[in-house]
């Protein structure tokens, strides 16, 4: 997937700065609304219930981003083979997981008008992007420069 550990890294980087960014258009886009005055303001009833739904689907999150980044059987074939390129797909399925919370938080604001959501949401979010970041850090100093290692059979 990636002819060295550098480029990875690079290609890496840009996306956890994207991902990390995109909470701030989210803020932005947020604020504009609360202003304006335009939402999809529903029964606050309904709102709660979203609510409650959305926490738990970003506990799932949570577990599986978890369990994808700590897991040492999760592709483990693609690591004997290409190390360099299981470290990307691991670190980037994680970074996704990550920015599902913020976009529960968008889905939320939307449906009530209220911003606070979508700030709680944030934290979470880049919390768990920051861990993710962590443990991609840990993950690199365990991988070769280059993919081009022979397989051990």
């Amino acid at each position: 997937m990636f002819p060295d550990k550098n480029r990875m890294v690079k290609i890496a980087n840009a996306l956890l700065l994207q991902l990390a960014i995109a909470p701030v258009i989210f803020l932005v886009v947020a604020v504009l609304l609360e202003l304006g005055g335009a939402s999809f303001a529903t029964d606050p009833g309904f709102v709660l219930q979203v609510f409650f739904v959305l926490i738990l689907l970003s506990l799932a999150a949570i577990g599986i981003t978890v369990f994808v980044q700590t897991s040492k059987s999760l592709m483990s074939g693609k690591a004997r083979y290409d190390p360099i390129g299981r470290a990307f797909q691991v670190m980037s399925l994680g970074a996704i997981l990550s920015e599902q919370h913020a976009v529960f938080g968008l889905i939320l604001t939307f449906l009530s008008g209220s911003i606070f959501y979508l700030v709680g949401f944030t934290i979470v979010a880049w919390a768990s992007l920051w861990w993710v970041w962590k443990r991609f850090r840990q993950n690199l100093g365990n991988l070769p420069n280059t993919s081009t290692q022979p397989v051990l059979e």
